[in-house]
């Protein structure tokens, strides 16, 4: 079997590759804290994220790393240096980065896929003002009001 084959997990759709970036292993670590429970979420922010999650989070969502990095207040010297030590991300940095995990995949059980989840967080919302849910992501509260509005819009309730 390929090591392409392998890594596929059977019934899981993939989103859409960022132009130029290329899907591997490390995609798979920011699926498994998606899909993670709160509880397992929660113990591995603790313990640091690996750094190299900045990239398979900015890979699988198909922006920049410099929006991830934005989000999960981390400076590109200090990311450059634990992801070179082989260093986990401090705990802000992880909480803030399981922020973004936990938040899409609250958007793939409302929206049914990854693809539908990648799209909805990169495309301005008119609920939220006309922008983009992932670039609110910045807060707990702004957060908060991103996971109400994936929640009404399971209700039913658009406005």
């Amino acid at each position: 079997m390929s090591t392409a084959l392998a890594e596929k997990v059977p019934g899981r759709k993939t989103p859409p590759r960022a132009p130029g970036r290329v899907a591997g292993r490390s995609r798979q670590l920011f699926l498994e804290l998606v899909d993670s429970p709160l509880k397992d979420m929660a113990r591995d922010v603790r313990r640091g994220l690996p750094a190299r999650m900045v990239d398979d989070a900015a890979d699988f969502l198909g922006v920049p790393k410099s929006e991830i990095m934005a989000i999960a207040e981390v400076k590109p010297a200090s990311l450059s240096r634990w992801t070179r030590e082989g260093q986990a991300l401090p705990l802000g940095e992880s909480d803030r980065l399981a922020r973004v995990a936990r938040v899409t995949r609250v958007a793939r059980q409302v929206l049914g896929s990854d693809e539908e989840a990648v799209l909805w967080l990169n495309t301005p919302v008119p609920a939220l003002g006309n922008v983009k849910p992932l670039s609110l992501l910045t807060s707990d509260a702004s957060t908060r009001i991103v996971e109400d509005t994936l929640t009404r819009a399971a209700a039913g309730v658009y406005a």
